[in-house]
């Protein structure tokens, strides 16, 4: 069977070598009619498809996602440091060899192909977005800081027409030039009011109505684009893209000064101030999706600690009156009915470093299941409760379904037949016995070399973003970090996991989930001091979406 039977068989049609990233859709004609979904993937630094529990969660999300349906457009980008262009292929000699060689390796680190990334993305969207189309982005790492910047893309500059791609390049300059002016805390009124008086006629010009990206799943995000970071910064807000439902799975454990948490939420801000002053006055160019009332739980606990003399004992789960929701078929339309500016925004943190939230480690001997299967989960049930459809028999083999069957082999007796564990087993032997991979300490799964290297950073006086007492953000660059875990704010949300954690494993005690904040300090707390006090935030009795928020002593 020849390449292009194989690609035909499989679904898969590639897009332009410089790009380097893959599209699925079924039938390449149906474009016009019912609305369709368009679902993008954008994967972490150096992650390639291995085809085993190794592979990225969004890879992972890409490999479930229904891809028979012609009115599915599927599109998967490689992360930083995979792209392979045909200027780096050109030649086979040993000098080209090496240039390729030190330019991925380049990319991994800086991010040099990052605006090729984003009008990857864009130019899939210009390619097959139809208006009222559900458009669904998916990112992990770096990868998740391209799907927020595209979707912010789109905000600004809306979507160019179909077939004028030669003017993506311009969409992204004029952009550029826009998040470089406007994100200044000390920006120019009168620049600013022109450079926005430049980009409405470049949108009543070139662009297409485009509703707001419906859901964005991101897996820890993080900026350590050097291109970008002054920019990042500077600015005074941390949620800026007008995604109706946003979901951000965030590592506790993660120490690396070189992958400092992107957060999206901000209790000092909505996302409504921000879309009352921008978007409203670019409104003609969206569109609204018909939005209907969902049912939403919410759930706070009064009664007292959630203690438990047994280490293993698992924490108590109060019930709702409610029976537990399962994930629907259809889509919930989680986003109410509620003022335009409106959005759906959860921010979960997970135990775990940056590759277990995210994926990329092969089990180890003594491991049943990797840590990052718990994140993976949460954000493929938010999807669904989304309305994204997956095929049934992919998330039964990723152990991703909520309704789960056991193989007829296992019914019969047979140990050694196919998918056997159960969604909540699954759930709760990763979240338990699942391995943390720090990248700062010799013997927890990462190779000594890899280890050193990044000890050795910690000494650089890179710039990063530490939490203030009033709760804002501010560029620091000493004290040097050396380690220093991340700031969790507070009334965080915790997802279940991360307690289970703590009271079935006497030796996780992070300080900054117990104690809140961040810093040198508070990488871990002495096991006489508990686990501090616990009440359940959200979704209560739910495997998949339970979580907590800490008990703040009283001031």
């Amino acid at each position: 069977m020849n390449p292009t039977s194989i690609r035909r068989k499989l679904g898969l049609n590639p897009l332009p070598e410089s790009l380097g990233c893959t599209e699925s859709m079924a039938d390449p004609d149906a474009r016009d009619g019912d609305p369709k979904e368009l679902v993008l993937c954008f994967d972490g630094t150096g992650y390639k498809f291995t085809g085993d529990e190794s592979d990225s969660n969004v890879l992972k999300v890409y490999r479930m996602l229904d891809h028979r349906d012609a009115r599915r457009y599927h599109y998967f980008q490689p992360g930083f440091g995979t792209l392979v262009s045909s200027t780096w292929m050109s030649n086979s000699g040993q000098t080209n060899k090496a240039r390729s060689v030190f330019l991925k390796a380049k990319d991994a680190a800086i991010g040099t192909t990052f605006a090729q990334h984003v009008m990857g993305g864009y130019t899939f969207l210009m390619r097959y977005y139809s208006p009222g189309d559900r458009v669904f982005f998916f990112g992990f790492s770096r990868g998740a800081y391209v799907a927020r910047f595209l979707a912010e893309m789109l905000d600004t500059v809306g979507l160019i027409k179909r077939g004028n791609e030669d003017l993506v390049r311009f969409a992204w300059m004029t952009f550029s030039k826009w998040q470089r002016a406007h994100n200044k805390r000390d920006a120019d009124p009168a620049q600013n009011e022109r450079l926005y008086e430049y980009i409405k006629a470049f949108r009543e010009t070139f662009t297409c109505p485009i509703s707001p990206i419906y859901f964005l799943g991101l897996f820890d995000t993080v900026n350590s684009t050097p291109a970008l970071e002054g920019t990042w910064m500077q600015r005074s807000k941390l949620a800026r893209c007008s995604a109706k439902i946003i979901r951000h799975a965030v590592g506790i454990d993660e120490r690396r000064a070189r992958f400092r948490h992107d957060l999206i939420s901000d209790s000092g801000r909505t996302a409504v101030s921000w879309r009352a002053r921008t978007r409203q006055r670019l409104e003609r160019h969206h569109i609204r999706l018909p939005r209907q009332r969902g049912l939403r739980f919410y759930y706070e606990d009064k009664g007292g600690r959630g203690t438990s003399t047994d280490s293993h004992q698992a924490p108590p789960l109060p019930q709702l009156p409610e029976p537990y929701e399962r994930p629907s078929a259809q889509p919930e339309n989680l986003c109410e009915e509620r003022s335009d500016g409106w959005q759906d925004i959860e921010e979960v943190w997970f135990p775990g470093c940056h590759a277990d939230i995210g994926g990329g480690f092969k089990l180890s001997k003594d491991e049943e299941m990797e840590l990052s299967h718990v994140p993976l989960v949460w954000m493929v049930h938010e999807a669904q409760r989304a309305g994204l459809k997956f095929d049934q028999e992919r998330l039964k083999k990723f152990n991703c379904c909520e309704d789960y069957c056991e193989d007829e082999e296992n019914q019969n007796g047979d140990e050694k037949g196919g998918n056997t564990m159960r969604l909540e087993d699954g759930m709760r032997i990763a979240a338990e016995r699942g391995h943390i991979h720090d990248c700062l300490e010799y013997g927890k799964g990462v190779p000594w070399p890899v280890v050193l290297s990044w000890r050795v950073l910690e000494y650089l006086p890179f710039r990063r973003m530490n939490l203030q007492q009033d709760g804002s953000w501010k560029p620091v660059r000493f004290p040097l970090p050396l380690g220093e875990v991340r700031d969790i704010p507070k009334g965080s949300k915790i997802h279940v996991s991360a307690v289970r954690r703590m009271m079935s494993d006497p030796s996780y005690r992070p300080g900054n989930l117990i104690e809140g904040g961040g810093g040198r300090g508070k990488r871990k707390v002495p096991p006489e001091r508990g686990i501090g006090e616990w009440g359940v935030a959200d979704h209560a009795g739910s495997p998949v979406r339970e979580t907590y928020r800490r008990r703040e002593a009283p001031e």
